[in-house]
């Protein structure tokens, strides 16, 4: 057998620019498109397993964003930092986004959420996206499963067009924090870095319509952690802010009693945890590290004359 191949056939390849809500975001690294069947197992009594019927689905993908710090009310939400808990997220009216490559192919999808915030790393030289941005595509307004394009279109032979790669917005610095105005934490520094983990959630199920599938996504909470391992604060002082041993110990107190806003800056920019309580830190015992381990801080949701405020912000 002889095999031979046109290159006229080999398919596009390239990195992806991604309009969405009138801001456009580059990637840092491969983005995957997954297109999976969620499958229903019919099962007889005689034969078991016997075939699958499909269910009801959606596109969940994850964008490795590029290090640019702009377009903030789009990639920090506030329907995800000052969410309502039990509320939908997607609206009345379609959302879409737009992926295309350098080639002309690409992706338009109808409708489409930021689900997830992607996680930080605030350290000199690391690209401040850590994590995924992780988004969900669903079918559109009075659309059926059965229409063409009620998800998505395939686009080939598309318009790229160069520009909008703002590197004045790329972030790569040191960052700072203080939490409230407690002696040794008003000006901490880190051996590594600050972890960020955003902690979004989303109830479940879903949204569903019987025939449809989901249609929309009921928010739960956001619950932030952050993390570093911190120089400047002494280990007393870690010690009295961990509430292991003290008058905030007592099993079943609100770690919200003893908290304070925990806020990072690079100098110019700057994340607020509004309520943040130390939950955790730790003693190291070893040649050629420093004696404090990993600190980290739980937010939490507060509350101003009853209401609720945003769990966190960035700036």
């Amino acid at each position: 057998m002889s095999i031979s191949l046109s290159r006229a056939n080999l398919p596009g390849s390239g990195a992806p620019k991604i309009t969405y809500k009138g801001a456009t975001f580059w990637t840092r690294a491969d983005l995957i498109i997954p297109l999976k069947q969620a499958l229903k197992q019919q099962v007889s009594s005689m034969y078991g397993t016997q075939t699958f019927t499909r269910e009801g689905r959606k596109i969940e993908f994850e964008i490795p964003i590029y290090g640019f710090w702009n377009s903030l009310p789009v990639l920090f939400p506030s329907y995800l930092l000052a969410g309502i808990h039990g509320a939908r997220i997607f609206g009345t009216t379609d959302t879409p986004m737009s992926i295309i490559a350098r080639n002309g192919d690409g992706i338009n999808f109808v409708n489409v959420q930021l689900v997830a915030i992607a996680n930080l790393k605030l350290k000199a030289n690391e690209q401040i996206f850590s994590g995924m941005a992780k988004f969900v595509g669903l079918i559109g307004n009075n659309l059926s499963p059965q229409t063409p394009n009620s998800y998505y279109t395939l686009v080939t032979g598309g318009i790229y067009t160069e520009g909008n790669f703002p590197q004045n917005n790329f972030k790569s610095l040191a960052w700072t924090g203080s939490w409230g105005a407690r002696p040794g934490f008003t000006n901490i520094l880190t051996e590594d870095g600050w972890d960020i983990d955003w902690g979004i959630k989303f109830m479940s199920p879903d949204d569903l319509i019987d025939g449809v599938g989901p249609v929309d996504m009921f928010y739960d909470a956001c619950l932030p952690k952050i993390s570093a391992i911190v120089v400047g604060p002494s280990l007393p002082q870690l010690d009295g802010a961990i509430d292991f041993q003290n008058n905030n110990a007592g099993v079943g107190a609100d770690i919200a009693a003893d908290s304070d806003p925990l806020i990072l800056t690079d100098g110019t920019s700057t994340i607020t945890l509004a309520v943040a309580s130390m939950i955790e830190t730790g003693i190291m015992f070893a040649p050629g590290k420093k004696r404090i381990a990993k600190t980290t801080w739980q937010g939490t949701l507060g509350f101003a004359n009853g209401a609720p405020n945003a769990v966190a912000s960035v700036a």
